[in-house]
């Protein structure tokens, strides 16, 4: 008659810990493993809410605080002030945002200024509705 033996050393424990571990990794792929979150893009436009009211500079125009003093005004509107710049340097896109708001003065109230690069050289502002209540952080 033959006589098998069973073992109780380390080797059978490794085994043991070796399949469980091929288990779980085997389990983990066959779910699929949740990707790395991208970092957000540079490209990306920031969030505006369509426009309630939109000035653009002309001639014979009001001023843009003339015109802000025309609008009917809520606490949750925000001037948006967006400056396009032909070419790479939207320094001087930023200097004429700065002193359209500084010709405003107070009666601008919240600005959002977007500095972008577009096809041509271009100065816009717009009353929008924001998404959060005036006075909380974004």
């Amino acid at each position: 008659m033959m006589q098998m033996r069973t073992g109780v050393g380390w080797q059978y424990a490794l085994t043991d810990l070796s399949l469980i571990l091929f288990l779980v990794t085997a389990s983990g792929l066959a779910h699929g493993m949740a990707a790395p979150p991208k970092p957000p893009r540079a490209d990306v436009m920031p969030l505006v809410a369509d426009p309630v009211a939109v000035w653009r500079p002309s001639a014979g125009a009001p001023s843009l605080g003339q015109w802000l003093a025309s609008q009917p005004r809520d606490p949750r509107q925000r001037l948006t002030v967006i400056a396009h710049y032909a070419g790479h340097d939207g320094a001087a896109a930023s200097s004429q945002a700065s002193a359209l708001l500084n010709s405003a003065g107070k009666i601008a109230g919240q600005v959002r200024i977007v500095i972008e690069p577009g096809a041509a050289s271009d100065l816009s502002a717009a009353l929008t509705w924001d998404a959060y209540n005036a006075g909380e952080a974004q």
